[in-house]
């Protein structure tokens, strides 16, 4: 069994809970609310900036020229096709989000992923960027699958945005990611690693929670 396989066991139980969290549920389901779906645009928006910025810094850090590449091409990938969705999706939703006073709550909760990632970046290295992304793009990769090969999302932006996560290059990145984790050296214990994937999961449910506060 690889190393990205024996973790992926360790945090089946997280990945479990990420993927039942009442978000994915109502994207699968097709009932997103159109607010909450504006919040989501709004503050989804804001993590793939600090996911480009992950990138970024593992490209720095990269052990090879190979793992150059990968999050190269990663973060082309953010700075261009996702972002471009946002643009798109935003000008066609019918509501903008309410961002009022009234809504700290909603943005601190949100806040506490980019926040998360951050901190296990500092801490961490490029090992803890490749598990954090590794986290949080197989959490998107199993959940939009589903919800494309089994669930109703609605047509439009929600339906585009499920169906980049189940396509190239998206699924390439994820294997890619896979692969980094394979090569992290020894010395950066399983256990470790487990921590920063579980913690990113963590994060995810709290942030996705907070469209709904």
């Amino acid at each position: 069994m690889s190393r990205s396989e024996r973790l992926l066991r360790a945090g089946g139980p997280a990945l479990e809970r990420a993927t039942a969290m009442r978000f994915v549920g109502d994207v699968h389901d097709g009932t997103i609310g159109d607010q909450e779906y504006a919040r989501y645009l709004e503050f989804e928006a804001g993590f793939v900036d600090t996911a480009a910025r992950l990138h970024g810094l593992a490209v720095w850090r990269a052990p090879h020229w190979r793992a150059v590449i990968r999050n190269a091409e990663a973060l082309h990938g953010l700075a261009t096709e996702q972002t471009e969705y946002f643009a798109a999706a935003r000008a066609a939703w019918p509501v903008r989000a309410e961002m009022s006073d009234s809504t700290d709550a909603a943005r601190r909760a949100a806040s506490v992923l980019s926040d998360y990632a951050l901190a296990a970046a500092e801490e961490g290295g490029y090992a803890a960027v490749t598990t954090v992304m590794f986290a949080a793009e197989t959490l998107y990769l199993t959940w939009c699958t589903r919800a494309l090969q089994e669930g109703t999302p609605p047509a439009g932006p929600v339906a585009d945005w499920v169906e980049l996560h189940t396509r190239e290059p998206f699924t390439s990145g994820v294997a890619a990611l896979g692969a980094a984790v394979d090569e992290l050296p020894a010395d950066v214990a399983d256990d470790r690693l487990t921590g920063w994937f579980t913690g990113m999961l963590d994060a995810e449910i709290t942030f996705h929670d907070a469209v709904y506060l």
